[in-house]
């Protein structure tokens, strides 16, 4: 029986605060990397991309430091969640709810993070582990999204091109059929929740494995020939483009054609080893120079005219520490002194100075969302709980229960999200610490769960003894 899932009304634009905001590229977005360890501190990066055309930044998994950064920024965030917790996300929603409660709700709204991206590249490894739990993790978090009050999150997760059997044309693509039935839960539930499809799209893979049939003036948007499409006669002048209509393509064929695609990555290195065709400085700047003025134009596919391409250019920084070719640490657009490794038109003003208490005080978020306090626990409603029980115990605990309640009330400190599985968690856990953090004082019929994690954040502090 096909599950059904209630469309979400999609985050407006923000505050018009200074002319940088106007000269920003709404769809260009980063790829922002922590494998290495000569990195600037994330405040410093959050400044420098402030100062830049950049508008989002995708984090491969939920730092503390990152996201506190880049709260009460311009800047929406798309936060990773790494392959090895998808087994345990896709246990229950109560470890969904979790890890939401741990790694989104300390920071958001403050933080304005838009999407939350569930694996990388799963459907192409080989690690059925993983790949088989892909799509109930990604609605547990969604219905976990939903039980916190947070309805402006979209989530999805991320594909190599590898996820098609054929690509050309692109009005042929079709994706593998061993993961056409997972593929057509993944594209139900983007459908319905109105989410993105989200691919990892590199001409520049595609010409070094085959530099001999891939003209590197099509790969890197140079005037070229191109080729025309024999079933549609449309014609592509660029890889780029030749691969989002592929994916288009492979979509359509499963019956959704209301699904946007969004480049999760794009990029080509300034260096790379002998047998890496392509791999150098002028060519990764001429891409990424040509890329950002597609993307800036609009101008959408020749399948999709007009139609903006979300892309998130792979990377920020070259980082030192990852494996395999060199090539891989030399996929950034900034050195990790913040120096450019090659101008692209990025910046657009210098990065801002640093306020001189910032590092002083955190008024922002002051307790990280791992924080924990020795042998402290604290008790947190389970999501499975149903409406009415939840009722009765935020009514019991802030009443005979004795729970301090005043914090969510509408003027208190824990108010918001306001939303009643939030609210009683605050009161179920004043509670269980009132009355001895006994197990059995977070039983409430079964709807509380004892947690290490201390669910705390922002200004909103769970007591524990």
């Amino acid at each position: 029986m096909a599950q059904h899932w209630s469309h979400r009304q999609r985050r407006g634009g923000g505050d018009d605060r200074s002319n940088i905001k106007q000269r920003k590229c709404p769809n260009l977005g980063i790829n922002y990397g922590l494998v290495a360890n000569d990195l600037p501190p994330p405040k410093e990066v959050a400044r420098l991309l402030e100062a830049t055309r950049v508008s989002s930044i995708k984090i491969y998994s939920p730092n503390a430091d990152v996201l506190r950064a880049f709260s009460n920024t311009d800047m929406s965030v798309v936060v990773g969640v790494p392959d090895e917790s998808i087994p345990v996300l896709a246990s229950s929603t109560d470890a969904a709810m979790l890890w939401i409660t741990a790694n989104i709700i300390p920071f958001f709204p403050a933080t304005r993070i838009v999407s939350l991206v569930v694996g990388n590249e799963v459907l192409s490894k080989t690690s059925s582990d993983v790949s088989n739990h892909l799509v109930q993790a990604m609605e547990n978090l969604y219905h976990a999204l939903l039980f916190s009050n947070i309805q402006n999150v979209s989530v999805s997760t991320t594909h190599s091109m590898a996820v098609l059997e054929t690509s050309y044309p692109p009005s042929a693509s079709r994706f593998h059929p061993q993961i056409v039935p997972t593929m057509k839960r993944i594209l139900s539930f983007l459908s319905s929740t109105s989410s993105s499809f989200m691919s990892n799209s590199y001409p520049y893979f595609a010409y070094k494995q085959n530099p001999e049939l891939i003209s590197l003036d099509y790969a890197l948007f140079r005037p070229n020939p191109g080729f025309s499409d024999p079933n549609t006669n449309l014609h592509y002048s660029n890889l780029f483009d030749a691969q989002i209509d592929s994916i288009y393509s492979a979509i359509k064929a499963l019956g959704y054609d209301n699904i946007p695609v969004v480049v999760a990555e794009s990029g080509w290195p300034s260096h790379g080893d002998a047998d890496e065709a392509g791999a150098s400085l002028n060519n990764a700047e001429e891409y990424n120079r040509n890329l950002i003025t597609h993307i800036a134009s609009n101008a959408g596919t020749p399948a999709s005219p007009n139609r903006p391409i979300r892309t998130y250019i792979f990377a920020l920084f070259n980082e030192n520490l990852k494996p395999g070719p060199t090539s891989e640490r030399n996929f950034g657009l900034f050195q990790p002194d913040e120096s450019e490794v090659y101008d692209v038109g990025l910046q657009i003003s210098r990065p801002a100075a640093p306020p001189p208490t910032m590092d002083a005080v955190n008024l922002t978020n002051p307790r990280s969302p791992d924080s924990s306090s020795g042998s402290a626990t604290w008790c947190i409603a389970k999501p499975s709980s149903s409406i009415e029980l939840l009722e009765q115990i935020l009514q019991f605990a802030c009443q005979e229960g004795g729970a301090d309640c005043m914090p969510i009330q509408p003027d208190g400190t824990c108010f918001n999200p306001n939303s009643l599985i939030s609210h009683v968690s605050y009161a179920m856990n004043s509670y269980y610490q009132l009355h001895g953090r006994n197990f059995w004082n977070c039983e409430f019929n079964g709807a509380g769960m004892v947690t290490p994690s201390n669910p705390s954040y922002g200004n909103c502090v769970y007591p524990s003894q």
